[in-house]
């Protein structure tokens, strides 16, 4: 069979059933924090388009 590159040891990430883990709070905590970022770059760039900033 050909080699696609999954290894062994994460093969059964592709299972019928999903394991989930729990989120941990510094996942949680960096999910946050890239939504922020992500929502300020975004109001940065609303607010140049509409001239506000510059």
């Amino acid at each position: 069979m050909a080699d696609l590159g999954i290894s062994h040891a994460h093969g059964n990430q592709y299972g019928s059933v999903p394991t989930k883990k729990p989120l941990t709070t510094r996942h949680r905590l960096q999910t946050m924090l890239h939504g922020a970022i992500f929502t300020a770059a975004f109001l940065f760039v609303v607010a140049m388009v509409c001239g506000v900033v510059g």
